[in-house]
């Protein structure tokens, strides 16, 4: 999948952040190191990776125009989206 960019604003800033604990630098990251995408239920995406951290996340995104990623939600991975991430991602 390819990412030109990302749209942040005040919303999903503050959604990640407070919600979350995850700036947007770390979500951002998982999408550098390579990611697994899997689309979800809603007509979103998934992308499960490691930040340059170390963390395990999963950040939930839509695809826009171009390229473009924005960002919804994000979590730590819990032990079974650890197992799936183990288990598919390649390298």
């Amino acid at each position: 999948m390819r990412i030109s960019g990302f749209e942040w604003d005040d919303g999903n800033i503050l959604h990640l952040a407070l919600g979350h604990g995850i700036e947007p630098e770390e979500a951002e990251e998982v999408f550098a190191v390579a990611p697994l995408f899997r689309r979800t239920k809603r007509g979103h995406y998934a992308a499960f990776g490691r930040s340059l951290s170390g963390r395990l996340l999963v950040i939930v995104f839509k695809r826009k125009a171009k390229g473009l990623v924005r960002v919804i939600t994000g979590w730590d991975m819990d032990a079974a989206e650890r197992r799936y991430y183990q288990r598919h991602r390649k390298g």
